[in-house]
């Protein structure tokens, strides 16, 4: 069974709000806002997001970011997703959704931005990206927690993640763990997603890396008939010499 237009964009709009924020409908935070003034010497984490045209620019066509960055500490990451009730199995949940406290409470987290941006045309190549970096109390805690995402994204690799939307229509997500890669301080992943209501497959690209005591997260939804490449990863590459560059 097949989707016309309008169903597609609505399917793919549902699973990129889905998977890029995984669960934030349902976050219990506090007033997630621009952080304050940083300790001397320390950058803040929102200058080392992306702009929009560094964005743009990775991914191939324009993307616009929906707001202002969020800042703050841990609870500016998704917490609406924390066991294998809303999705199973929840130890490869970090593997397929980016920025998730479920994740990055296994850390010592001292603050957190976030940024997401969209094209709400479908044709182009990537329509959204969601990218964050999260400063651990330390570069040894950032190297640890970063070192630990590694064999744990290679053991769910070929999996495939169950998660319940609880909406009007019970839409069910699917997202499976593919073309699991470690190169140096980057770890990325493919991850093809679709849903019980027939939508397309389409693949996600999400890539991790770390430098000094920032761990950035990066994850691109791509369009109907795309093909997953390296963007994530540039971008990551990116976030990653900003860091070097502040150090």
């Amino acid at each position: 069974m097949g989707l016309g237009g309008a169903g597609l964009t609505r399917a793919l709009a549902l699973l990129a709000v889905a998977l890029l924020t995984a669960g934030c409908v349902n976050t219990v935070v506090g007033m997630p806002t621009r952080a304050g003034r940083p300790a001397a010497g320390v950058v803040p984490l929102e200058q080392i997001l992306p702009t929009g045209e560094e964005v743009s620019t990775a991914v191939g066509n324009d993307l616009l970011p929906e707001g202002p960055p969020l800042t703050g500490g841990i609870d500016v990451l998704a917490n609406g997703i924390r066991d294998d009730s809303d999705a199973s199995p929840i130890d490869c949940i970090g593997a397929t959704a980016p920025l998730l406290r479920v994740v990055y409470e296994k850390g010592s987290v001292r603050a957190a931005a976030t940024q997401t941006s969209w094209n709400s045309d479908l044709s182009v190549a990537v329509f959204s990206v969601h990218a964050g970096a999260v400063r651990l109390a330390s570069s040894a805690d950032a190297q640890r927690l970063f070192a630990s995402f590694i064999p744990q994204w290679q053991k769910c690799a070929g999996t495939t993640v169950t998660m319940h939307i609880h909406d009007s229509e019970n839409t069910v997500l699917y997202s499976k763990v593919t073309d699991v890669k470690v190169d140096g301080p980057i770890l990325s992943a493919t991850v093809v997603t679709w849903d019980n209501h027939h939508t397309p497959q389409s693949p996600n690209e999400h890539a991790v890396g770390v430098e000094s005591d920032v761990i950035v997260d990066v994850k691109t939804a791509i369009g109907p008939g795309g093909e997953a490449g390296t963007r994530a990863i540039d971008l990551v590459k990116l976030m990653l010499r900003k860091v070097s560059s502040t150090n």
